[in-house]
């Protein structure tokens, strides 16, 4: 009975910590646990498994960002530091890579968004701002049947990034 109760008192807290959905830290420590929490989510991403980040971009406006950018970039450092084999598709010649756009995966066309051969799944993702927030969503989407294999959500306070995001057209 102390075990179970041993156990609870360490698992608790830290679901109570991922439920929340509002973590305490920057944009980088708190975008490199969202792809901790995806790389712990599926197991089978490996050295044997590439996947491509694509743009983050704006909900609203499916443009990218400086901000967009910058989480894409980190969500490749840290794929790269948690040994999964991370592909940098604005080096490869079938990536056209707009400047001030940069890559998506977005599109109506589901051929025009392929990934490079080989790739098993493809993160990428939207954020949203509100006066105070900004909310950030991360999805790991397979490459072979465009299913969702694993989503994290996170939020950052607007003063921290406010300046990197697409301006509101009014």
């Amino acid at each position: 009975m102390r075990d179970i109760l041993r156990c609870f008192s360490i698992v608790l807290p830290l679901l109570a910590g991922c439920a929340s959905g509002a973590s305490r830290g920057d944009l980088g420590t708190l975008t490199y646990r969202a792809v901790d929490q995806i790389v712990a989510a599926t197991p089978g991403t490996s050295r044997e498994n590439p996947i491509v980040v694509a743009s983050i971009s704006d909900v609203q406006s499916l443009e990218s960002s400086a901000l967009g950018n910058i989480i894409a970039d980190m969500v490749r450092t840290r794929l790269v530091q948690d040994g999964v084999a991370t592909s940098e598709i604005r080096l490869r010649n079938a990536v056209r890579f707009r400047e001030n756009d940069g890559e998506f995966l977005l599109s109506r066309n589901p051929h025009s968004v392929l990934p490079p051969r080989m790739v098993t799944s493809v993160v990428t993702g939207t954020y949203s701002a509100s006066p105070d927030r900004v909310y950030i969503s991360l999805k790991l989407i397979s490459a072979i049947d465009a299913h969702i294999i694993a989503g994290v959500d996170y939020v950052i306070p607007y003063d921290e990034v406010g300046g990197m995001m697409v301006p509101r057209r009014s």
